[in-house]
């Protein structure tokens, strides 16, 4: 492994953790399981505060005023915290209620052990879940081949050249004057731009920032819920923290959301705020009464996931709605709603002023999403709930869902059972059910329904709906494996003959770890092994040995060449949907098309793409090639084929499909243009600006 290979990721590391982290320290929170969850959280909202902020003339966003920003947060939260102290004196030890009757009660000295073994479970999921990422990328300068990312790592390097990080300065359509402005969320970008200017670049940053949040970010989240629906049911410590461990292991090999998204369009947003939707669940449901200082990380936290992708709207709202109305139904979920609806609203108010120019922005794009037409045609019922119980695969990677997460799917099972046998953590069964449901209604009838409406939230793909599912099956499966043990440590206290060799069998910690025992070694031997190498393979086919390629090295040589002769003011005529941006992003050459079709906000992006070659009889094309100061223009015969999708600019495609632009193939031998670099499939032309101010029809 080379230097860079452990320097890149701990420098996204220290992005993703310290301004989050240092909030919470500052403000008293030493509760590991809101560090845990809030931490990735409530960095980005730092930075979404601090994009706020550089749109103040003379700030840029970079290092230096993220620093400041974060310094000047950490110093308020701090004072508040030491003012509250003095007006109400220290905080003295929590009690700690008695455990319910049903819970089996180990000794102390197994208390510690089996917080020791939940960490550790934890430690070795986050490495679990980091490997697929770190082999399957190949190296983290790896350019990502999918569409969507285009525009993501556009964005993350538009950030990084010019230090504009407010929210009505993002998405430009047009790199050099900044305008018009096409609003798109930039929690994600922005940690990116941050990382990569630390080490790496623009590309390095994106990578290393998605890989940690589908990764070990996910895994602590979902530990993180786990332990907080065992809180609130008083499980202790002992029981809470094995529980937690289980959940990362079972989420350290999950392949959605984070693999999957990743793999079928590199929806990288919606990958990373479903990746921290369970850690903000967590914080959300264990937000006690009186903890004020909380709900401020708590709303900061919101805004930050909300800048990510506005989506979670629907993914933690959602959950939670459900969630409380079944808590709803017992007394002490009643009264734990009570004491947090104060410090929610606080949380809300918080979280709509730091997202205020995100939340503007996305009630305006709001439309755009349920305008789509369904990406899949209705299916029959049983094939849509067998392929979400049992973890299909699905997709781009198995389009004839021949692969499956069985044994994950199966732990989770077991939750439903423990759930309903038990009779506890309703809330729990209720938020899988849910998206069970909207899953499958989703499936067998994509165009109308309770499962389109919800699905309208995420342009009505279904492989972002289904990720949901999976959001929820390391907490029923930890739930699943903790009640068996408790069941099995219930069932040896009971137990009054046995023989003198399996008398040991009659203290209940010993069938209960020997039970979770068999069970995680049998999970780590067997699923998580295969689990692991298939994601890794999974990754890859969009990284290291890409199924298709949209930049390579050919790509990258143009990129150099343009850096070398494009001069200030001139802009390169390119088609978006081929690696011509990548010479934007690391080299800042400002090219006419970042979104692969054309955006409707800038016509003449989609114009020039349709009839560009038209221009010598075109005196419209000219002037729009005059104004636009185009000198070179980039071209490659070779390019994906991506879905057109609903809703073309003025329809001018005309196709389902789209590869390569119409207006610029076949330019050999116009007027005014001539060859000036060609490697492989990439060629550019260089635009005689005297030519165009001269030709006539």
């Amino acid at each position: 492994m080379t230097a860079s290979g452990v320097v890149y990721p701990l420098v996204g590391l220290l992005v993703l953790v310290v301004p989050g982290l240092a909030l919470q320290l500052a403000a008293g929170v030493r509760d590991k399981l809101w560090l845990a969850a809030l931490t990735v959280p409530a960095s980005i909202g730092v930075y979404v505060v601090a994009g706020v902020v550089s749109g103040i003339p003379g700030i840029a966003f970079n290092v230096v005023e993220v620093l400041v920003v974060t310094v000047v947060l950490v110093a308020v939260v701090f004072g508040v915290a030491a003012l509250v102290r003095r007006r109400t004196g220290p905080v003295g030890a929590t009690a700690v209620a008695e455990p319910p009757s049903w819970l089996p009660v180990l000794p102390g000295r197994l208390v510690l052990a089996a917080q020791i073994v939940g960490a550790l479970l934890c430690l070795l999921a986050i490495a679990l879940s980091f490997q697929p990422w770190r082999s399957g990328l190949g190296g983290w300068d790896t350019f990502p081949q999918e569409h969507d990312t285009i525009i993501h790592t556009v964005l993350v390097g538009y950030i990084a050249h010019t230090g504009n990080g407010a929210p009505w300065e993002l998405l430009p359509l047009d790199m050099l004057t900044g305008q018009p402005v096409s609003f798109y969320p930039s929690g994600l970008p922005l940690t990116a731009a941050l990382s990569g200017e630390l080490a790496g670049g623009p590309i390095v940053g994106f990578n290393v920032v998605n890989a940690l949040c589908a990764g070990p970010a996910f895994v602590l989240g979902s530990a993180a819920l786990v332990a907080a629906v065992l809180r609130r049911l008083n499980a202790g410590r002992d029981w809470t923290a094995l529980a937690g461990g289980v959940a990362a292991i079972v989420a350290a090999g999950l392949y959605r959301p984070g693999v999957n998204l990743l793999h079928d369009g590199g929806i990288a947003p919606n990958a990373v705020a479903m990746s921290l939707t369970p850690g903000l669940i967590a914080a959300v449901i264990t937000i006690g009464r009186g903890q004020w200082l909380r709900a401020v990380l708590l709303g900061l936290g919101v805004a930050g996931v909300f800048a990510v992708h506005p989506s979670m709207v629907a993914s933690v709202g959602g959950s939670l709605l459900v969630f409380w109305i079944v808590e709803a139904f017992t007394s002490s979920g009643r009264a734990a709603w009570k004491g947090q609806l104060p410090m929610l609203a606080v949380g809300a108010v918080i979280a709509a002023v730091a997202a205020a120019g995100q939340l503007i922005g996305s009630v305006g794009q709001a439309t755009r999403t349920g305008s789509w037409q369904p990406d899949i045609g209705a299916a029959p019922f049983g094939d849509a709930v067998g392929t979400n119980l049992v973890l299909s695969y699905g997709g781009y990677f198995d389009p004839k869902q021949g692969y499956a997460q069985l044994a994950a799917g199966l732990l989770a099972l077991l939750g439903v059972a423990a759930v309903l046998m038990t009779r506890r953590a309703w809330g729990a069964l209720a938020m899988w059910l849910f998206w069970m449901f909207v899953s499958v209604d989703f499936k067998v009838s994509p165009t109308s329904g309770f499962g389109s409406l919800i699905g309208s939230a995420f342009y009505k793909s279904y492989v972002r709906i289904q990720a949901h599912v999976s959001l929820f099956v390391p907490l029923l499966a930890a739930l699943g494996v903790v009640f068996l043990a408790i069941g099995a440590a219930k069932l040896a206290a009971k137990w009054e003959r046995l023989p003198a060799f399996a008398s040991a069998l009659r203290k209940p910690a010993v069938p209960a770890a020997v039970l979770v025992g068999l069970i995680l070694v049998a999970y780590l031997l067997g699923a998580s092994r295969q689990y692991e190498h298939m994601n890794a393979k999974i990754v890859a086919q969009r990284y290291a040995a890409p199924e298709f390629v949209r930049v390579n090295d050919d790509d990258r040589k143009a990129a150099d060449w343009l850096k070398a002769h494009v001069e200030p003011g001139e802009r390169v005529m390119n088609s978006a949907n081929d690696g011509s941006t990548y010479s934007y992003i690391a080299d800042d050459v400002p090219v006419v098309n970042v979104v692969t079709l054309g955006a409707i906000q800038a016509p003449y992006t989609y114009e020039l793409l349709k009839s560009f070659r038209d221009y010598p009889t075109d005196p419209k094309i000219r002037q729009l090639l005059l104004s636009l100061n185009v000198a070179y223009v980039y071209t490659d015969s070779e390019a994906p084929t991506m879905g057109a999708g609903p809703g073309a600019p003025n329809n001018w495609l005309g196709e389902p499909t789209f590869k390569l632009a119409p207006g610029l193939q076949h330019l050999d031998g116009l007027p005014g243009l001539s060859e000036a670099f060609t490697s492989g499939t990439v060629k550019i032309y260089r635009l005689d600006r005297t030519a165009l101010e001269s030709t006539t029809p």
